[in-house]
């Protein structure tokens, strides 16, 4: 067979490649809308339909969730105020999109809001209730009250300090055998050097007897009597404090005045009776001062306190009573017997005195050395335990005390017992010889041994010169 032939009978063939092609796709087409239901252009574009309505879910889907952040976030901020105080944690609701306002749009909703829920943190402000409030109101107070109250005392001890320990117009007058040196301040006796000692502040104590009259050439003093005189010295550097009892009877120049209170001049005297040439009060006190500190040779001393021996018993039963044993039989009380004193008993023993003996007086200044003794140790016990113990007494003894110990000064002295330590208190009495005068007992000091103690309580001794 020729080869063209072939090629006739090849494009004759019905089915060719161009009409197989066609037959088999009639064929497929056929087949599909046997099994789908519909044709291949049919399905096209019911694919290209539910690609487009996936999309556009998609996009509804992707609105709806930024609305949804949208409107979270509002909520929360609606909230916040009641999350502040009522402390408690409030949690997001998200809202279907049915329930979403009809005029919500989606084109008004931020879309690049980046609010997480599950990251978002909610800062709580801590508020305070009323009680705790107030609580915290009072403790503030307190602490301002302790603030400035321990301020005010620190001041007062300061100026207690100041007022005490001024020694201003000093200017001490000594023995012929011994010399002062700028006022005082130093002073040269029997080869040895001694400086004054600043840190040393003096008491003048009286114990007053307003149950007498006294005369002095004629003139009748109507203050009383000083039955009590002794110089409290306190170390404010050491603690260390010392008495200086001085026998009333004790023979000074005192200052006479008349009823008037006109001065008069000097007369050599009792010193219980400077006491006597004044008011009973203030004056009085001046006149025992001026006294005093003359025959000590002017040391300053600006404070004084003069106790009516009426309230001892009261003083006394201030401090809870006081124990004491006793150094002679005299009354009521027996030689070596221990007696807890109250009341009246109290004013017994430290007052009453033998008129039977010129020695009656000096040792009734032994019962009140015992006593005072007691009491000192009582006093800084209660002190250590209670700083207000001198405030209280001090208080307690107002009624009949004329001092001019202010509140400044008992802060001073109250602080200082408080922070030294207590060794008791050292009495020391005036040496000097006693003889029987004319109508009453005069007392005469010893001169050098009265010197020789002065310098022992307010001076210090530097060395040989």
């Amino acid at each position: 067979m020729s080869t063209q032939g072939k090629e006739n009978n090849h494009n004759n063939d019905p089915l060719s490649k161009k009409e197989t092609g066609d037959a088999f796709l009639d064929f497929m087409n056929s087949d599909y809308e046997n099994i789908t239901g519909m044709s291949r252009e049919e399905s096209s574009e019911q694919l290209e339909e539910n690609e487009r309505a996936s999309k556009l879910q998609e996009a509804i889907d992707k609105e709806n969730s930024s609305a949804y952040e949208d409107l979270d976030d509002f909520i929360y901020r609606q909230n916040k105020k009641r999350t502040r105080t009522s402390g408690r944690h409030h949690h997001h609701r998200r809202r279907s999109p049915s329930k979403l306002s009809p005029g919500h749009k989606a084109s008004s909703i931020k879309k690049n809001h980046k609010h997480k829920h599950h990251f978002h943190k909610h800062h709580r402000h801590k508020r305070f209730r009323r009680w705790q409030k107030i609580a915290l109101g009072i403790i503030a107070a307190l602490v301002a009250l302790i603030v400035i109250g321990a301020a005010m005392l620190a001041l007062m001890v300061n100026m207690g300090k100041n007022s005490m320990l001024d020694k201003g117009g000093m200017n001490i007058s000594v023995p012929k055998n011994a010399e002062a040196i700028d006022n005082g301040n130093y002073i040269y006796y029997k080869g040895y050097k001694y400086k004054y000692n600043d840190n040393v502040t003096s008491i003048l104590c009286m114990g007053i007897d307003k149950d007498t009259l006294n005369k002095v050439d004629g003139e009748v003093g109507t203050g009383g009597d000083a039955d009590t005189i002794f110089i409290a010295t306190l170390d404010i550097n050491t603690g260390k404090s010392k008495f200086i009892n001085i026998s009333r009877d004790t023979m000074a120049e005192i200052g006479i005045y008349s009823t008037s209170g006109s001065y008069i001049g000097e007369k050599k005297a009792q010193l219980a009776l400077a006491y006597a040439y004044g008011d009973g009060h203030h004056t009085s006190c001046h006149n025992e001062l001026v006294a005093v500190r003359q025959l000590l040779y002017n040391i300053p001393i600006n404070s004084y306190l003069a106790l009516d021996m009426q309230g001892i018993g009261a003083i006394n039963d201030a401090m809870g009573g006081i124990t004491v044993v006793s150094p002679e039989t005299i009354g009521e009380f027996k030689q070596g017997e221990t007696y807890t004193l109250m009341g009246s008993m109290a004013q017994k023993y430290v007052r009453t005195r033998s008129h039977a003996t010129i020695q009656g007086n000096s040792l009734r200044m032994e019962r009140q050395k015992s006593y005072l003794e007691s009491f000192g140790a009582s006093l800084f016990d209660k002190t250590k335990k209670d700083l207000m113990t001198p405030l209280n007494i001090y208080n307690t003894a107002t009624p009949y005390v004329c001092t001019n110990i202010d509140a400044n000064k008992v802060a001073f002295l109250s602080y200082n017992a408080v922070r030294g330590n207590y060794n008791g208190v050292d009495i020391i009495n005036i040496p000097g010889t006693l003889k029987q005068g004319k109508q009453y007992a005069e007392f005469y000091v010893d001169e050098t041994k009265m010197f020789e103690i002065f310098l022992d309580v307010y001076y210090i001794k530097e060395g040989k010169v």
